[in-house]
């Protein structure tokens, strides 16, 4: 047995709920300041998003490793992930809860038992989250199986810290042809991006709504070229 070392960097700057900060890990340089939900800059991702993160992705890996360690294929494995903070404001405010729900994608009918059998262990081989065992309610989800038909062309940001969330959105819409469409997921209305895209690309693109809250907002947007 060895010890493995992990290094990160971060540099912040400002004042108050108005500083910012980036934090560089993995050859990566992440913006993030505190999230307006809290009284923040909202600048990039958040200490909390990053949190959440974490949890998720060793969830996600440590889910992948026993599927394929079991034989039980899936077409992409997709995890959205939930944090809860409690008690804010205040000193007792604390990450209360932290919620994962994966998604598996032309899985096996036949062995769905198995699936979400599979779904659970995960939850305790994760290290990260088993850490939290004592303070955090780290629970697992609802379990959803989806066709490939099924997620075409769907796009769900919702576990995505806001600085990627746009990049991907506006990457994913220009790489439409004529007449194509996406259907974005999101935890709040994303009214702003339709401005940015009526500024940029007006004559190209069509906004619908398919649901509007309170919880998720899906928006068709299409190329109309």
């Amino acid at each position: 047995m060895t010890d493995v070392g992990f290094e990160v960097h971060v540099e912040w700057s400002g004042r108050g709920r108005e500083a910012s900060g980036v934090v560089h890990t993995g050859g990566q340089a992440v913006a993030y300041s505190a999230p307006e939900s809290m009284g923040g800059k909202g600048e990039g991702t958040s200490p909390e998003d990053l949190f959440v993160s974490a949890v998720a992705g060793c969830y996600t890996a440590t889910l992948g490793g026993l599927l394929a360690r079991g034989g039980l294929a899936t077409v992409r494995l997709q995890v959205t992930a939930h944090g809860t903070v409690t008690d804010f404001p205040g000193k007792e405010a604390r990450v209360s809860e932290i919620r994962v729900s994966p998604d598996f994608v032309g899985a096996d009918d036949l062995r769905r038992e198995e699936y979400e059998a599979v779904a659970q262990y995960a939850r305790d081989r994760c290290f990260v989250g088993h850490q939290l065992a004592a303070h955090v309610a780290y629970e697992v989800g609802e379990i959803t199986f989806s066709t490939e038909a099924d997620v075409d062309g769907l796009l769900d940001v919702r576990s995505l810290p806001p600085a990627r969330r746009h990049q991907l959105i506006f990457e994913s819409i220009d790489r439409l042809l004529a007449g194509q469409a996406i259907t974005l997921v999101n935890d709040h209305d994303p009214l702003p991006l339709r401005y940015q895209l009526e500024a940029t690309r007006a004559a190209s693109f069509s906004w619908d709504y398919l649901e509007e809250g309170p919880e998720t907002w899906r928006v068709r947007i299409g190329n109309r070229r």
